[in-house]
């Protein structure tokens, strides 16, 4: 209390900083088709083999472009690939087919399945992670414009940057070359380089280092693409760029003792390590990592003694075991954030076996992209012809260690044998015989439906009683082994376990227990799952397929259900035909219904029958003409979303000459394919900060286009221990919201990732990047060396405010410091923490 008495003191009659509302300049960014080109094609392979395809992107523009998200498929469905990975400015990304052999010129990416070769040929569909076209190659079929297979295997080359048509592609005209193949033939091709026939031009990089001066008030609003710095790349990945590879958890012949664990670098580039940490949920396993990884290398971690492994040296020895019965593996980096699990969802190991056999458990990689860490993303490597290490005793390792895993070669397809009866029996298999045809993994989006949700439950007393509803709008019957349904706060996350015949329906019910069939009495459930239950006051829902990618949403655009009852139990029923938005659902009214609850009364619903007709959707944007592409295109209901926010600045981001709370900044994107007036929409912040909702100007976003409020022009002061910021619109619905928590450090944004892409995760540690693509890469830019004022200084905002004005005033400057009280006589009366930062003497 005195040591309370004496701040207080010394701080009367000083009075807390006036926040004035400064216009900034808001500026948003767009993105334009032909950033990224499909630059170069070999369709025929090399003369090594046919098989060794590849394909070259480039970048034309001046800065470094995330491609992590991104789409490269083809119109007949193979190769379908995932991206990941960054393209440099006016660079190239290189994909080779299954491995790193099909020519000399490391790869940034592989990927599985054969491109078609003429006469029938192909085309190739570049798009970014919101099924926006980029690119196209031989969009229009037909045979390749360019290349050959035979006895020249020459590349098809991009004559310029221009739009793809027959005659913007040629063949490589055999003079200028790069790199052999894996029998050391000269590739008839450029890949990585320029191409032979066309000098593609190099643009001149926009200067974006020096900062705008907009300290001078103004309330202009024009979209600008102009942000206020450039990203210098970082050894810092996204997530799954290190993956936990394989893993020997039953050890090998020699010893169940010698277990070891491999990494992997899924990315070209190395990445330093040190300082991350592998830890087993058990404690068996608790690992400080050092060292690096090399690009598209491997980390090998050998328990014990360095052999372990005996033909392979180990990158780091390890103490400690892991449990035969299972124990669950995560990878995190040094603050915490976690970048790769295995066997996450606990239980017994998903692949692996202990003696005799000790086979290792191995990682499913496809295309460069790790399959999710569920059972069907790990396989038991039990093929001889991969074993080439050996063991402490010399015996073979049933395993990969250092080496590419058999899995990365290797797609397990869990593919129902159907008998044509008046039952259908299934038998899982890893064969692809097909009686009827059954697609493995659908070609398009919105090809399995979330038909129905029962989000209030069934009855009074049944609340809990809920089921979701899938539906199969095909010709032909589908395999969801392996999908996911998932709530955007990870309840219910239920992994998917079976197929839905051409135009029928999969009913999940939730039970107390996976026996427990009982929700819809009447009908038996096609799969039980347990955990907690949908909120009522409203949920995101998103099916994965197999391979994590979106088929489809329920209420996508989040807030309030905007269908179904509360009072009345009736179901949210999907209006047929249409994709997911607020008018896209009606609630059952009991005009057409069946089934029977727990308690033997009707259900407000339709489970595993057809839905209620409903209205015509009301048209939520003005018709706009749409690609003819015939990749498919992922509607979203037209919105904006909140893309970055930044609590916690420690630069000059509004360059007003000063660094304070008024740099803190919320960044809004347009995700819908029209333009969208923001007039009226409302930014609020749910913590205590004094601040009031801040309503958007009339400002109007172009597609894909971004902008940034900062806080000298919102006045909303953003908590450094956490807070909620939401974006309303102006009838008042909440249509985006995020919870973000305490803010420790300077200068890390919470952002999206994969940039915009509204079912994607959230970061918190992401580089600030206002009017910029979100990344956790690069560095924040250095303040310049002049004398920048900072009446806010940089305590975080939690702090009482007498100790944030004698810290931030003058008055009592360093009054956290222990020394200043000993070389005033206080330390022998008062007991003062003995740290050395404001933060740890503040939490104290």
């Amino acid at each position: 209390m005195l040591f309370l008495a004496l701040l207080i003191g010394m701080l009367a009659g000083v009075s807390a900083p006036a926040f004035v509302n400064e216009s900034v300049s808001a500026a948003p960014m767009q993105a334009t088709a032909l950033d990224v080109i499909i630059n170069e094609i070999g369709w025929g392979g090399t003369a090594a083999s046919t098989a060794d395809e590849w394909i070259e992107l480039y970048n034309p523009t001046g800065s470094n472009i995330n491609i992590t998200g991104w789409t490269l498929i083809t119109t007949g469905g193979t190769p379908n690939i995932l991206l990941s990975g960054t393209i440099p400015a006016n660079g190239y990304f290189l994909l080779e087919r299954t491995d790193d052999t099909a020519t000399s010129v490391p790869a940034d990416q592989f990927f599985t399945g054969a491109i078609a070769n003429n006469p029938a040929g192909d085309g190739f569909t570049l798009s970014d992670e919101l099924n926006n076209i980029i690119d196209t190659a031989n969009i229009n079929g037909g045979s390749w414009p360019g290349g050959s297979a035979g006895s020249t295997f020459s590349t098809m080359e991009r004559i310029s940057i221009g739009v793809d048509a027959d005659s913007n592609w040629g063949s490589n005209n055999g003079v200028t070359r790069n790199g052999t193949d894996v029998g050391g033939n000269s590739i008839n091709g450029t890949p990585k380089q320029q191409n032979s026939i066309y000098a593609l031009p190099t643009p001149t990089p926009t200067n974006t280092n020096t900062p705008t001066n907009t300290s001078t008030p103004t309330n202009t609003l024009t979209p600008s693409l102009t942000p206020i710095f450039s990203l210098t790349p970082s050894l810092t990945p996204f997530p799954g760029e290190v993956i936990l590879s394989e893993i020997a958890w039953s050890g090998t012949q020699a010893t169940s003792n010698d277990e070891w664990i491999e990494l992997y670098n899924t990315r070209s580039t190395p990445i330093d390590l040190t300082g991350w940490r592998l830890v087993s949920n058990s404690g068996g396993v608790d690992i400080v990592l050092s060292g690096t990884i090399s690009g598209n290398g491997y980390f090998l971690l050998e328990r014990a003694r360095e052999n372990t492994v005996n033909d392979v040296s180990a990158n780091q020895i390890y103490t400690g075991s892991l449990s035969d019965a299972g124990d669950i593996l995560s990878l995190s980096k040094p603050n915490g954030t976690v970048v790769d699990t295995a066997n996450s969802d606990g239980g017994s190991w998903p692949a692996g076996s202990a003696s005799p056999n000790f086979y290792s458990m191995e990682r499913v990689l496809s295309g460069g992209v790790a399959a999710p860490d569920n059972s069907y993303g790990w396989i038991t490597n039990n093929q001889p012809a991969t074993w080439t290490t050996h063991d402490a005793a010399n015996n073979l390792i049933h395993g990969t260690p250092g080496n590419p895993n058999w899995a990365f070669s290797v797609t397990p397809t869990f593919t129902p044998t159907i008998t044509l009866s008046p039952t259908l029996t299934l038998t899982p298999t890893l064969t692809l015989t097909l009686t009827p045809s059954i697609t493995p993994t659908p070609a398009g989006l919105r090809s399995v439906i979330i038909n129905e949700v029962a989000w209030a439950g069934t009855t009074s007393g049944l609340s809990d009683d809920e089921w979701i509803e899938l539906y199969n709008p095909g010709s032909a019957a589908i395999s969801i082994i392996g999908w996911n349904l998932k709530a955007a706060d990870g309840a219910p996350d239920i992994v998917l376990s079976g197929y839905i015949p051409a135009g029928g329906y999969f009913l999940l019910e939730r039970g107390a227990n996976l026996s427990d069939d009982t929700t819809v009495s009447d009908i038996p459930a096609d799969q039980i799952y347990t955990g907690n239950a949908l909120s009522n006051s409203g949920e995101e829902l998103t099916l994965y397929d197999v391979s994590n990618k979106i088929i489809d949403t329920a209420n996508g655009n989040g807030g309030s259900w905007p269908a179904g009852s509360s009072s009345t139990y009736g179901t949210m029923e999907r209006i047929s035909g249409t994709a997911d938005s607020d008018s896209a659902w009606i609630t059952n009214t009991g005009v057409k219904k069946n089934g029977k609850n727990a308690n033997g009364g009707d259900i407000l619903g339709t489970p595993k029958n057809s839905n209620n007709v409903g209205p015509t959707p009301t048209p939520s944007k003005t018709a706009t003409p749409v690609s003819t592409s015939t990749s498919a295109a992922f509607e979203i209901d037209p919105r904006p979303i909140i893309n970055e926010i930044l609590p916690r600045p420690g630069f000059d981001w509004n360059q007003d000459g000063k660094v304070d709370v008024f740099d803190e900044f919320i960044e809004i994107k347009n995700l819908s394919p029209i333009d969208i007036n923001l007039s009226g929409w409302i930014l609020d912040d749910e913590a205590d900060t004094g601040s009031s909702p801040f309503t958007l100007p009339d400002v109007t976003l172009k597609p894909r286009q971004r902008i940034v409020f900062y806080g000298s022009q919102t006045n909303l002061l953003l908590s450094d221990g956490g807070d909620s910021v939401r974006l309303i619109n102006p009838k008042g619905k909440i249509y985006d919201k995020y919870t973000y928590p305490i803010a420790k450090w300077e200068d890390e944004s919470i952002c999206r990732l994969p940039d915009g892409n509204v079912f994607g995760a959230w970061f918190a540690d992401c580089t600030p990047t206002p009017n910029l693509t979100n990344t956790r890469e690069g560095n924040v830019p250095a303040m310049p060396d002049v004398n920048y004022e900072s009446p806010v200084c940089d305590l975080p905002d939690t702090i009482p405010v007498d100790f944030f004005l004698a810290e931030c005033h003058g008055y009592g400057a360093n009054v956290w410091n222990p020394y200043y009280w000993d070389q005033n006589g206080w330390q022998g009366a008062l007991t003062i923490p003995q740290k050395t930062s404001k933060w740890e003497s503040f939490v104290e």
